[in-house]
């Protein structure tokens, strides 16, 4: 088994205005996947029974705050400040950004950032998302 390390990782980011490009300093990303479930037990039996409903992501990305990043960047972290945002942005995140046919896709929609600045630390900037629509993985 080989393992990745999480210094290889990657986000791609396209909003309705622009193209999709990489999103330059990311320090991390995550995203959690869950699924609804929907009870089917009846009357008589005896154990609960469950099937899968609607799915539904929620995650985040840690970025380096570069005040010269390109319009890509500018365009990712400026993103919360849609309103009405119809969910088109394309999220594509990479575990090995060596390795372009690995990711995880979905539409989402970019619902807040919290920008910070620490006496002797980076600058950083973490965004949070959350998923519309369906979730596809290739990893």
């Amino acid at each position: 088994m080989s393992a990745v390390k999480g210094d290889v990782g990657k986000i791609m980011f396209h909003n309705a205005a622009g193209t999709e490009a990489d999103i330059s300093g990311t320090r991390s990303w995550s995203l959690s996947v869950s699924k609804d479930t929907l009870e089917t037990t009846v009357q008589g039996d005896t154990a609960k029974t469950f099937v899968g409903g609607l799915l539904s992501g929620e995650g985040s990305a840690e970025l380096i705050y570069d005040p010269d990043g390109n319009s890509d960047y500018q365009a990712f972290i400026d993103d919360v400040l849609v309103t009405g945002d119809a969910g088109d942005a394309l999220f594509e995140l990479f575990p090995d950004g060596g390795t372009s046919a690995k990711k995880i896709s979905f539409s989402g929609i970019i619902t807040s950032a919290e920008y910070g600045a620490t006496l002797g630390e980076t600058e950083t900037i973490n965004i949070s998302f959350i998923t519309t629509g369906a979730i596809t993985s290739a990893i």
